[in-house]
């Protein structure tokens, strides 16, 4: 009888620990999505503030024969405008003067439809979108990109509606 009562009074910390377990799983899960949004948002700025450099070298985003263009900066048949991208990158930022760092890419999808996507919307203005695990709100998407398939972005800047006083290229936003 005596162990059964003692059985009995272990029951509420065996579920306890079980709970705290599964509680934290889900905490440590969340901190990761975390982490890779704030990769994400880190690796755009990045692509951004080269961006900005590429203009004020060559009076245009890249690439610089064509007015406009879109695409997942990764995909293999972006090759010619990622290596301007990544040109622009390992001048414009200290962390990628070395070339064995790798140009950004998304921390969980890497080389596929849904990596770093970059719009030359005229010779002035550019976007550039991610996906986030955190806080998925579908608001950007590619179906006017003839390059892409169309895929849904959580996370974007525009060009014209930031204004970049280090280098000075972009537009006030009259929005």
């Amino acid at each position: 009888m005596k162990t059964r009562i003692g059985s009995l009074a272990t029951l509420p910390l065996i579920v306890a620990f079980i709970l705290l377990t599964i509680g934290g799983v889900f905490l440590l899960s969340k901190a990761d999505r975390q982490m890779r949004d704030t990769t994400r948002k880190h690796h755009i700025e990045d692509i951004e503030r080269s961006l900005y450099v590429a203009r004020l070298s060559h009076g245009t985003y890249p690439p610089y024969t064509e007015a406009t263009w879109c695409g997942v900066l990764n995909d293999p048949k972006n090759r010619e405008v990622r290596n301007q991208v990544e040109e622009a990158l390992r001048i414009q930022n200290e962390k990628y003067e070395n070339p064995e760092k790798p140009f950004p890419s998304d921390p969980s999808f890497a080389n596929q439809a849904k990596d770093y996507f970059y719009w030359k919307r005229s010779p002035s203005v550019f976007e550039l979108y991610s996906i986030l695990e955190e806080d998925p709100n579908g608001e950007r998407n590619t179906s006017r990109c003839k390059n892409a398939e169309t895929t849904q972005y959580d996370y974007g800047i525009s060009s014209i509606l930031r204004k970049n006083t280090e280098y000075g290229t972009v537009m006030d936003s009259i929005l």
